[in-house]
């Protein structure tokens, strides 16, 4: 049995999206320009049963009763239900159309919108966590001495214990203050036949304002990373597991900032190489900043990091429903 106090305060969430009547398996039209697919906002629309306005102060708005969806012009910063997700190409008016890159349309949007369309295969039972760094490997550092890898690390236990309460079966990369390579992470999550990857880290920043949690999933290949420019990197074996990380991502993202209040930096792309080497899906949690004076001393008290570990279970768990519910199981 699932953990009912995690899941019932979520519940709302882990109602569709899109209401039935979308085609099966099909997909929004999409037409070609110079090499690349654009899916218009107009087809977009249409298939999910939603209407465009804008744009408006530069943002398109394409909504119905139960759905919203914020674009904004020339920019890979979108949003589903007002958590944000960042693109792999900005939204731009192709042939005198305002259109999404295909692209996003298959790793990000329609996996989120409709889950139940690429969860029915996956597995959902067993959850390997990642704290990162550990031994000579301190990670962060905040000025009063938070070290990344033991806040991650607590917080990693702290997760196991609700996950476990919810009937799942949980590994950890490291149970003490060990330095484990990644590629050895990745190859304990094979072992273990993983069906989801949890990476859980604290971020670090010359700007002391820098705030918030953010939550990564792998880059497809030839685009950039949100932070970066380069269109480095091949394929890999993560990319198979794209659009699933993709709703692992945005529901974790979205809990973990309802639970703690921390700033919101949305659903992001990297390709770091847990997300790589993933034999599942895979997340990366970057669950705030301990160069920030204010975020460090949160840390520092049991009690938020509690919330850390509760936000993030809800959203595993919020998934794993949506896993369920995919496969017929309710």
């Amino acid at each position: 049995m699932m953990r009912k106090g995690l899941i019932l305060a979520f519940a709302g969430m882990i109602l569709p999206l899109v209401a039935g009547g979308v085609r099966g398996d099909s997909v929004p039209k999409s037409f070609a320009v110079e090499g690349n697919r654009y899916v218009a906002f107009s087809d977009f629309a249409s298939f999910y049963g939603m209407q465009v306005s804008g744009p408006v102060g530069g943002r398109f708005l394409i909504e119905n009763p139960r759905l919203r969806v914020v674009a904004n012009m020339d920019s890979r910063d979108c949003s589903i239900q007002d958590q944000q997700i960042w693109l792999h190409e900005p939204v731009r008016q192709v042939r005198g159309r305002w259109a999404f890159h295909e692209i996003d349309m298959r790793t990000s949007l329609d996996p989120i919108l409709r889950p139940e369309v690429y969860l029915r295969e996956v597995g959902h039972r067993v959850v390997v966590i990642d704290p990162g760094h550990g031994g000579a490997d301190s990670g962060a550092r905040g000025r009063l001495g938070v070290e990344e890898k033991r806040v991650v690390l607590d917080v990693a236990r702290r997760l196991r214990t609700h996950l476990t309460s919810a009937g799942l079966t949980v590994y950890m990369t490291r149970e003490s203050d060990r330095f484990v390579e990644l590629e050895e992470r990745a190859r304990m999550a094979r072992r273990w036949n993983a069906d989801l990857f949890v990476s859980i880290h604290v971020n670090s920043a010359a700007n002391p304002s820098a705030n918030g949690a953010e939550t990564f999933v792998l880059t497809a290949p030839g685009f950039a990373s949100t932070a970066t420019g380069s269109r480095a990197g091949g394929m890999a074996p993560g990319h198979a597991h794209s659009a699933q990380s993709a709703i692992l991502g945005y529901h974790v993202q979205r809990s973990l900032v309802a639970q703690t209040g921390v700033g919101n930096r949305g659903l992001r792309r990297g390709r770091f190489a847990v997300l790589r080497e993933a034999s599942s899906p895979a997340i990366l949690v970057e669950c705030g900043f301990v160069s920030n004076p204010q975020e460090e001393q949160r840390f520092m008290d049991p009690a938020f990091r509690e919330d850390v570990a509760r936000g993030i279970a809800r959203g595993i768990l919020t998934y794993v429903q949506l896993a369920r519910q995919a496969k017929g199981g309710g």
